[in-house]
């Protein structure tokens, strides 16, 4: 007795886990199972009441399995107990079985729905974009992609997040873009919310079959700990788990960190972890790219219009030129301007990454003559700092290290944004300034920007002086709308800027190497800082007549760059306040310049 009650539990305990482990399975076998009973004791209770059924096997076939099957057989049956069995047996059958096999594919259906509104479960993608985890820089990153010419762009997010929020977020970034309805519509963006440390997570974003791989930090403001914040640390263990994962051996992987040290560590790890070292790994810390940037644009007030046409996808950008020259691409290109070789490399300023593969082997450009003045480039700027982010450092490093270059002179201050109204009754609006309002990061997204705007408001109310200039840092994009009437020098949209970067590092990673010279200011061999933006006036630039006339943009570019003694090459000018780079086919286009253009150069 004891050994038929053990079995029993047995029996019991695995049904309990084959019911939890596959229920709609054992629910399904279960109900099969009844049913199959219920016809074998139909069939004998028929051969019991039923003369008419010769066997068991005949009372089985012809009885209770054909009123379950065939519903319409019972209307033939003349014998009352048989007829009230077979109907029995009908609604038996039509309640246990079919209501059950309805109920489950309802509930089925019920749970696709729900996964897909929710993007739930396996998504089977491939050449897509991968951004895990999410910061405010995501939707200007997307939005920046719908101008990519060269393919068809699927962005798939895996983060944290409530969907419905994000979708609004990006459908706002879309639509502020000038592209139109249709190719927003063909544009397709999923997000998966979920966790990108968890394994199967990033499996169901068929992140193995993905060209691009985003890392955004996630933002998570407090004290470091064991060296890193805790955002740094996310992202870490972000790229230790896609370590183990059966990535494409081309996979690009962009990680953003918050601090420089937690680049030269994920550097480390990529050497010394294997599964990493095959992958094209690129950490930036972008907070030291917007202190270089904010600091060359206090310097030379267009610089951050150019660096974002520079990484935007609309309009020119730079290339990498494929198994050619410099002197080649500078004689026979004829959409690209030559930027130089980096590592072997050579980078070209043109309108895509075809174009700036076009050569014709019969052009000649003859160049014309041109007197070239001295670059102007040292200066003496007051600066006032007021508010204080991850960026301040990076911009008084670069102050540091311009004026040690072009043996120029900052004098630089730093106060509290609540310190501002005792401070600015001290200054003397007669000595030009530059005050520079920074954004704290660490503030929820309703009261990002709170300061600046406030700081801004009060500045322009008591100052009146041309000679105090007002560079303003927002975070969040929307907020440049709201005080473009109050007559600001500049605009620095951090995150703009940074979103445009990382899109063109993550479909371009060759590029990193470029842009890593140019926006650092640093020097050679030669204790001079090539590989930088330029701005002059035309008639500080050349002694000619003006207006100057070139019968081609090409030619212009070719005169220039042979009378600075190869020094520098032109990639754009400035007129009406406007920064147009050049592009399409420079052949083809004429330029007349003024003596009040400004001239963008590329120092070679």
């Amino acid at each position: 007795m004891g050994k038929l009650k053990k079995k029993i539990s047995n029996i019991r305990s695995a049904f309990s886990v084959k019911t939890h482990k596959m229920p709609r399975l054992a629910i399904i076998f279960m109900m099969l199972f009844i049913n199959i009973v219920i016809l074998l004791i139909a069939a004998l209770i028929a051969l019991i009441i039923d003369d008419s059924f010769n066997s068991y096997i005949e009372a089985l076939a012809l009885g209770s399995v054909t009123w379950l099957l065939a519903p319409n057989a019972i209307l033939e049956i003349d014998n009352p107990q048989t007829l009230f069995l077979a109907v029995s047996v009908l609604l038996i059958g039509i309640i246990l079985f079919s209501g059950t096999i309805i109920a489950l594919i309802t509930n089925a259906l019920k749970d696709y729905f729900e996964k897909k509104q929710s993007s739930s479960g396996k998504i089977y993608m491939q050449d897509h974009i991968v951004i895990l985890n999410y910061n405010n820089k995501v939707p200007e990153l997307i939005a920046d992609l719908l101008y990519v010419k060269s393919r068809q762009i699927s962005v798939l997010i895996l983060a944290d997040v409530d969907r419905r929020t994000v979708e609004e977020k990006i459908r706002n970034a879309l639509l502020s873009q000038n592209v139109s309805k249709d190719k927003i519509k063909k544009f397709n963006v999923l997000i998966k919310k979920g966790s990108p440390l968890n394994q199967g997570e990033l499996l169901d974003c068929s992140i193995d079959k993905s060209n691009t791989i985003l890392i955004m930090n996630d933002h998570t403001f407090d004290s470091k700990s064991e060296g890193l914040t805790v955002g740094d640390l996310n992202v870490i263990k972000i790229l230790l788990g896609l370590g183990q994962l059966p990535l494409r051996k081309d996979v690009n992987i962009v990680s953003e960190v918050k601090e420089f040290e937690t680049k030269e560590k994920v550097l480390a790890l990529k050497k010394q972890i294997q599964s990493l070292k095959q992958y094209h790994l690129i950490p930036i810390c972008f907070d030291k790219r917007l202190g270089q940037i904010m600091a060359q644009t206090i310097i030379q007030k267009y610089i951050e219009d150019i660096y974002l046409s520079l990484f935007s996808f609309e309009g020119s950008e730079v290339y990498p030129v494929e198994d050619k020259s410099f002197d080649e691409c500078l004689n026979h290109a004829t959409h690209g301007i030559p930027l130089g070789d980096y590592e072997g490399q050579l980078f070209a300023l043109s309108g895509t990454y075809t174009e700036a593969q076009k050569f014709e082997q019969s052009l000649t450009i003859q160049p014309d003559s041109l007197n070239l003045l001295e670059l102007q480039e040292k200066t003496h700027l007051n600066v006032l700092i007021v508010g204080s982010n991850n960026k301040k450092s990076y911009i008084e490093e670069s102050f540091k290290a311009y004026e040690t270059l072009h043996n120029s002179e900052f004098s630089i201050e730093n106060i509290a944004h609540e310190s501002l109204k005792e401070y600015i009754h001290k200054i003397d609006q007669s000595i030009p300034l530059t005050i520079i309002l920074l954004s704290d990061e660490t503030k929820s997204d309703d009261r990002l920007d709170g300061e600046v705007i406030n700081s801004l408001i009060y500045l322009k109310k008591v100052i009146h002086d041309k000679n105090v200039h007002i560079i303003v840092e927002l975070l969040d994009p929307k907020n440049d709308r709201l005080i473009k009437d109050l007559d600001i020098d500049n605009t620095i949209i951090s995150n703009k800027i940074i979103s445009l970067l990382l899109s063109k590092l993550a479909l371009f990673p060759r590029t990193e190497t470029f842009y890593d010279d140019l926006l650092s200011i640093a020097s050679n061999k030669e204790q001079k800082d090539k590989k930088a933006v330029h701005i002059q006036t035309a008639n500080e630039l050349y002694k000619t007549d003006f207006p100057r006339q070139f019968n081609s943009i090409k030619s212009f570019v070719n005169t220039h760059y042979t009378s600075s003694n190869q020094k520098s090459i032109p990639i754009g000018t400035i007129k009406n306040d406007k920064v147009k780079l050049f592009g399409g086919d420079l052949t083809k286009k004429t330029i007349s310049l003024e003596a009040s253009d400004e001239i963008i150069l590329y120092k070679l």
